[in-house]
């Protein structure tokens, strides 16, 4: 059997991804969790197979959470599931290790796809996905790079939990750091990206589908 783990925010999406892969024979949907901190538990827990990953995560983003399970559980597989084709997102998985990497608006049947394919040793990307991939090593000079991809994963934490409205102390407190620490990161954010407020930290992240709006 290949064990999975599901990860998205939203209940009714869970709810249809699990209904999908457990319609598999082979497939043993073990675990479900609803933002980032929770995957970690999970895969920590039930050391499934493969994660399907949501890109966009509360408390800790899809990105960071698929950078902490390539370092703390480097043989488990992650598929990102994404309603983002964007470059920067693209450059980022493929950057941190992501296996595979589904848009949501293609055919349900391209996850069960993704998931054997990453099982075989491969890798998997949806079509529009594999086009963009294909674009930026026919011209790579044509996208310069995003100013995310600058940021430290710290820089990122801290940069997700500003656009989610907590304050310096209530992040201080959610990462284990101190507030002087948080206010250094959040100085580094804005000059790293080029912002002057923290307003248009948390445009940024909307911008680039860092939180949902």
């Amino acid at each position: 059997m290949i064990s999975i783990v599901v990860a998205d925010d939203h209940g009714i999406v869970r709810e249809g991804l699990r209904r999908l892969l457990e319609a598999e024979p082979d497939f043993e949907v073990r675990g479900e969790a609803a933002d980032g901190r929770e995957v970690l538990e999970q895969v920590e827990a039930l050391k499934p197979d493969v994660v399907v990953l949501d890109i966009t995560m509360p408390r800790l983003g899809g990105l960071e959470t698929l950078e902490r399970i390539r370092t703390e559980h480097a043989e488990t597989r992650v598929v990102l599931l994404s309603v983002h084709g964007d470059p920067p997102f693209i450059k980022g998985a493929i950057a941190l290790g992501a296996d595979g990497y589904v848009l949501k608006n293609g055919r349900a049947a391209e996850i069960v796809t993704a998931i054997r394919e990453v099982m075989k040793g491969g890798s998997y990307f949806s079509p529009a996905v594999a086009r963009e991939i294909v674009e930026q090593l026919r011209a790579p000079q044509s996208d310069p790079d995003d100013p995310f991809s600058l940021l430290s994963s710290r820089e990122r934490e801290v940069l997700h939990r500003i656009a989610d409205g907590l304050s310096a102390k209530e992040i201080a407190v959610d990462l284990s750091i101190s507030t002087k620490t948080v206010e250094a990161h959040r100085t580094s954010l804005m000059r790293k990206l080029g912002v002057r407020k923290a307003t248009e930290l948390v445009r940024y992240a909307l911008r680039h589908g860092l939180i949902d709006p």
